[in-house]
Formats: structure tokens, C-alpha cells, sequence
């Protein structure tokens, strides 16, 4: 017993003997300066994240409109994508919203109201409204976000003398995003109440 205790110590001291003569102590972890000084920062990286992209051998390329909207259709079922294009066709509207916000804005209730006046209209149709957030903030907290966003939408309608039998919710968060920027005209679109269209047979 004793003798394996000190085979398993010499392979330690031995294993860390040749780890510190290989630069991998604490001092080979900082990043230093020319004059041997630890630096106090990172560098290569850019202070505005709107500036990085994605490279693909040594060029630089950022992700287009149609690249997004490509990528965000990937994520989504068949009956998905009838109901986005049923919604699109029926002229409904989605809702966005403020930064870490999920008051309905005049231009939110304006689309509402139309949306509302179609389910009225449509007493067959169910509507499920997906709350969607930007990147900021963990996934749970935009999951409460997004499911703020979404009821806030539903309770209007609801008050709007729209059947609660026609209406569903759903959040997402910020786990499927519209945009894939990382700037504030991205970030808008991806605050919305997004607007799916089942039209019972």
C-alpha cells in the first residue's frame, strides 16, 4: 500500500514538473505586453460586437436578410410556416415592442385592432401569438419576457371582443430570432408578438 502511494506521488510531482517547464504555470495564462508586463485587457476583439462577423477562410462575411430569414425558416415545422404564410395572407399583424418592455405600444394597438377585427370575422380561425425577445438578458428571464409580450397581445384582444376559444400564447424568448444582427434595428425586430394562423377545415 505504501509503495503505491508513493508511485502515484512521484508520477504527480513528475507530471507537474514537466507542466511548469513547458510555460504552463499562472504566468504562461496572462497575456503580456512587450514590455513583459501582464496586460490589463484582451485585444483582437472587437469593443462593438455589431462589428465582428463570421469568417469563412480569412474573409470576412455577415449574415443577409435572406440569409436570416433562410436560417430562421429552417428552425420551423411545415405547420408552422402554413401558419406564418396564413397569417401573412389573412393581412395580420405582428406587435413589437420596447426594450424590456411588454407594454403595447399606439402602433401595437393599431395592428391589434385590425387582427382583432379579422378573428371577429373569422370565428373558425385560432390565432397563436409567440413572444419573441432580443439576445440581451439570460433565456429564462426572456422566456418570462416573451410570454409577458405575448399575453399582453392576447388581453387586448380578449378585451376587444375576440373569443378566447381563438387565441393561443407561446413564448420563445430569444431562442428563435428573426434577425441575426447584433444592433438595435436587429434587436426591434426580433421584440415582437408574432402572429401564427390556424383556420379550422
Amino acid at each position: 500500500m505504501t509503495n503505491n502511494i508513493a508511485k502515484y506521488g512521484v508520477a504527480i510531482i513528475l507530471g507537474m514538473a514537466l507542466v511548469s517547464s513547458q510555460g504552463c504555470g499562472t504566468k504562461w495564462l496572462e497575456s503580456d505586453g512587450e514590455d513583459g508586463k501582464p496586460k490589463k485587457e484582451l485585444t483582437g476583439f472587437s469593443q462593438n460586437p455589431s462589428e465582428e462577423r463570421l469568417s469563412s477562410g480569412g474573409i470576412a462575411t455577415s449574415i443577409g436578410p435572406s440569409d436570416a430569414s433562410a436560417r430562421r425558416q429552417a428552425a420551423l415545422t411545415k405547420e408552422e410556416l402554413a401558419a406564418e404564410k396564413a397569417a401573412a395572407d389573412a393581412g395580420l399583424q405582428d406587435v413589437f415592442f420596447g426594450y424590456d418592455q411588454w407594454t403595447v405600444s399606439g402602433e401595437g394597438l393599431d395592428a391589434l385592432n385590425r387582427d382583432a377585427a379579422y378573428l371577429r370575422e373569422h370565428p373558425e380561425a385560432v390565432l397563436s401569438i409567440e413572444g419573441h425577445c432580443d439576445e440581451r438578458g439570460t433565456s429564462e428571464y426572456n422566456l418570462v419576457l416573451g410570454d409577458k409580450r405575448a399575453k399582453a397581445a392576447r388581453s387586448y384582444l380578449l378585451e376587444s371582443g375576440v373569443n378566447s376559444k381563438q387565441l393561443a400564447i407561446l413564448s420563445f424568448g430569444k431562442e428563435r430570432p428573426f434577425c441575426f444582427d447584433h444592433d438595435e434595428s436587429c434587436y426591434q425586430q426580433n421584440r415582437r408578438g408574432h402572429m401564427l394562423l390556424n383556420l379550422k377545415k
